[in-house]
């Protein structure tokens, strides 16, 4: 299980540590800011889902259809 605490200060943060040690809890530090959380989410987003071709998306879904190797069977009802 995982718990993030993001404390405004020095202090605080210590309180926590101090804390953890006290009760004898595993823990790890990690820094990272905001903005640095920020720009790694806006890259992450950025490239998910895409790639570079020349393709237009109609010829993909065409390409992609033509692909599939099942055909479309009539059942009676």
């Amino acid at each position: 299980m995982t718990l993030v605490l993001e404390t405004k200060n020095q202090a605080d943060y210590q309180l926590f540590v101090d804390l953890a040690k006290r009760l004898q809890v595993d823990y790890r530090e990690e820094s990272q800011s905001l903005e640095e959380l920020t720009k790694a989410e806006d890259r992450f987003f950025s490239l998910a889902g895409s790639w570079q071709s020349e393709q237009s998306t109609d010829e993909l879904i065409d390409l992609i259809e033509s692909a599939r190797t099942t055909k479309t069977i009539d059942l009676p009802l």
